[in-house]
């Protein structure tokens, strides 16, 4: 991807998440990416399909990371590889405020993002109840995994094992 490409992709996760839909206009996007617009046409058929762009090398990239801090993990414990996986939205989120709002805004009605949640979170989830590592009804799962995964990883900081994803650790968790 460009500088350019970047920029406009940039200036499109900026843009979607300040909205309650994905509807810009080329010359809003062209302004917030700081480059022309006829360069904007060359690079962009649509905002709708720059949406969904956006959407889907999200979504990869962000499972590419999060294979990669659970896998670092070297854990059996599903409760340490869920808390692992999603330290990492709450440090992407902090390193870029514009994708924790997108992912905030879009994560749950997306279809793309949902995988996140959907896919080895919920594996962990399964596997840690199944296990007695959690006691808790399957109606409830969905919320247990959020809430103390994320309170968890705000406590306790972020894992050493989220170099290997290419995320700067700030803190490392009690042994």
């Amino acid at each position: 991807m460009s500088a350019t490409e970047k920029r406009i992709t940039a200036a499109a996760i900026r843009l979607f998440a300040e909205r309650d839909k994905p509807d810009l206009t080329m010359s809003e996007l062209a302004s917030e990416a700081q480059v022309a617009r006829g360069t904007l046409y060359q690079k962009v058929d649509s905002t709708e399909q720059l949406f969904t762009t956006v959407l889907e090398n999200m979504t990869r990239e962000l499972h590419a990371k999060i294979d990669a801090v659970v896998a670092g993990t070297a854990s059996t414990d599903p409760a340490a590889r869920l808390a692992s996986g999603l330290r990492l939205f709450v440090r992407l989120a902090h390193e870029d405020p514009a994708i924790g709002r997108f992912l905030v805004r879009y994560a749950l009605t997306d279809e793309h993002l949902r995988t996140l949640l959907s896919g080895a979170p919920m594996k962990d989830l399964a596997e840690g109840i199944a296990s007695g590592r959690y006691d808790v009804s399957e109606s409830k799962a969905l919320s247990v995994a959020g809430s103390s995964a994320v309170r968890r990883s705000v406590r306790w900081g972020w894992s050493s094992t989220a170099t290997r994803a290419g995320v700067k650790p700030t803190a490392r968790p009690p042994s």
